[in-house]
């Protein structure tokens, strides 16, 4: 069975007291602060060239996270040549999120417990806990375990995922932090605060950010923290594909889903119809409306899952 298409254990839905980690509330209250005033500098102090360069580092960032982490590794919608396996490699460690071996393990976690305490990013808790008060708390005391029951075989069988994640921290400190703090300063003479600032803590608070939404914003897009109902059984949304969270949580593997609520549309989708028409991105995988519509009978005549029935 892949780690795309393994059925959900049933979990006992019982919240575990998480106790706040007091040194981490302060680092990020930290990053927090300098990345505000490093915003206040591109308002004020950072020539324009500078925040052109943050925005096009956020942009690339989002890319790497997405299409490659997310969509790519994760849950292997398509497959990638090792030239855009590198490129997307390259793009994730400017984030400063981890390695894409970690990032990976913790995402298939929060997909197969999702919706209880075993999800490190568990909804239920709200909006707020799924996004950012998870970094600051400690875990469930069973997170060791359950990260060895992940089957990523297929992650540790990629060469440049495992290469990263041996030489994760040299890696992040020379791209995500020595080369896009000193281009300012080298190429168009950028004061070594205002690039600090700005492309050192207001980018990494940025890309941060949009990379933890990609776990939390299932509440901000229709799921109900309250609802208990499970996705299997509300099969209507699935025949416009129009409730992005149930749709996603329940089958991962479609490419055109987005990160934040779309589907089949976004700047991201784009840029891989753009790989796959170099060559780059294959066997992008998707499933169509009739094909949903024609396996709901199924569903009721042999009372199977919908995702056990598109398999």
């Amino acid at each position: 069975m892949s780690p795309q298409t393994e059925e959900k254990p049933d979990v006992k839905d019982d919240f575990v007291k998480r106790e706040i980690i007091w040194p981490k509330v302060l680092f990020w209250i930290y990053i927090h602060c300098c990345a505000a005033y490093g915003a206040l500098m591109i308002f004020t102090e950072a020539k324009l060239t500078t925040t052109l360069f943050c925005l096009l580092l956020i942009m690339i960032t989002s890319l790497g996270n997405t299409i490659g982490a997310h969509r790519l590794w994760a849950h292997k919608t398509y497959t990638a040549a090792w030239p855009l396996r590198l490129l997307l490699i390259t793009f994730q460690t400017l984030s400063m999120t981890g390695s894409v071996y970690d990032w990976v393990l913790d995402h298939r976690l929060h997909h197969k417990y999702h919706g209880t305490d075993k999800d490190k990013y568990n909804f239920k808790r709200g909006f707020f806990f799924a996004h950012m008060g998870n970094r600051y708390h400690t875990s469930n005391p069973e997170s060791e375990h359950l990260h060895t029951q992940v089957d990523m075989r297929d992650i540790e069988a990629d060469p440049i995922v495992m290469w990263q994640n041996r030489l994760y921290w040299v890696f992040a400190i020379i791209l995500g932090v020595i080369l896009p703090v000193n281009t300012p300063m080298e190429y168009w003479n950028e004061s070594g605060v205002n690039a600090v600032f700005v492309l050192g803590f207001f980018r990494i608070a940025v890309s941060i950010h949009m990379v933890w939404l990609i776990n939390s914003a299932n509440i901000l897009w229709g799921l109900d923290p309250l609802d208990k109902r499970s996705a299997d059984t509300n099969l209507v949304f699935l025949v416009n594909k129009s409730l992005w969270p149930q749709y996603h949580y329940l089958l991962p593997f479609d490419y055109r889903s987005g990160e934040y609520g779309t589907y089949n549309e976004g700047c991201s989708t784009a840029f891989l119809r753009i790989f796959a028409a170099l060559g780059w991105a294959t066997d992008l995988r998707t499933i169509d409306t009739n094909t949903i519509r024609e396996s709901l009978p199924e569903c009721v005549k042999f009372k199977k899952p919908l995702v056990n029935v598109l398999k």
